[in-house]
């Protein structure tokens, strides 16, 4: 099946035996549309349900060479989740 994404403005071709289909409404589009950044679907109740991460672009892939190439500090993605969990410890 080829699908193409206005909100996402990309076009696959994708194999997924089972999908379930949910239908968004005019205030949901607008809202997707309007995303710049992932999206955070959530339950009435604010429980997360997922997250639905942007295609990465070009501009994307310009900002993490040039990161790349800086000499600022790095860390480790274990180093970062050391941080985090040091955080919500206190």
């Amino acid at each position: 099946m080829t699908s193409s994404c206005r909100i996402c403005k990309i076009e696959r071709t994708v194999e997924i035996s089972n999908m379930i289909r949910i239908v968004a409404t005019a205030d949901q589009i607008r809202q997707l549309e309007q995303a710049t950044d992932g999206i955070e679907l959530v339950d009435e109740n604010g429980n997360r349900l997922g997250i639905v991460a942007r295609e990465v672009d070009l501009e994307d892939i310009r900002i993490a060479r040039e990161r790349l190439n800086s000499d600022q500090p790095r860390l480790s993605y274990a180093e970062v989740l050391d941080h985090l969990r040091g955080l919500e410890a206190s």
